[in-house]
């Protein structure tokens, strides 16, 4: 009867305990970090050129700052309104996590005369992705007054990749 006791015990601590086990890691994502990424992609390349982001450890929270400065110097400050799991890539339709940040005010004129939107980019979204066995910060840039919440979402006004060493 003892040994049926400390079974039922036993089997009992083991459910209880298992999700504590069974819990994932924190969330980090490397647009998070403070750091420069160099461009991938041809519109990366002509338009930012490498851009370097302040870093942020408070992912996904409204509210939470963060600058990006882009290769000919313009810095602009971004606050993210959150993140989601959905389809940010334009190549790739599987989803993945993203954090949408609102943009305090549009860059400019960057690289070659080239800015970010034809009109004013409002917000900036960013997300892990791969091309060619290559890890890549995608940037997505969108204009208007509505907060994208995926990547066919209205006022995508250009995509761009950076390289993850």
């Amino acid at each position: 009867m003892q040994n049926r006791y400390q079974l039922a015990v036993a089997i009992v601590a083991s459910l209880l305990s298992g999700p504590v086990f069974a819990q994932s890691a924190i969330e980090h994502h490397v647009w998070q970090d403070e750091r420069e990424f160099e461009p991938f992609s041809r519109t990366a390349e002509a338009i930012t050129g490498a851009i370097r982001l302040s870093g942020n450890n408070q992912f996904a929270t409204p509210g939470s700052k963060m600058t990006i400065t882009f290769g000919n110097g313009k810095k602009v400050q971004l606050t993210s309104v959150g993140a989601s799991q959905r389809q940010w890539d334009d190549v790739d339709d599987k989803m993945m996590t993203a954090e949408v940040f609102k943009v305090a005010q549009d860059p400019g004129t960057l690289l070659n005369g080239n800015t970010l939107c034809g009109k004013a980019a409002t917000f900036l979204v960013f997300h892990e992705t791969s091309s060619f066995g290559d890890s890549l910060l995608g940037v997505a840039a969108f204009e208007g007054s509505e907060e994208p919440k995926d990547i066919n979402s209205p006022g995508l006004c250009g995509t761009f990749n950076y390289v993850i060493d």
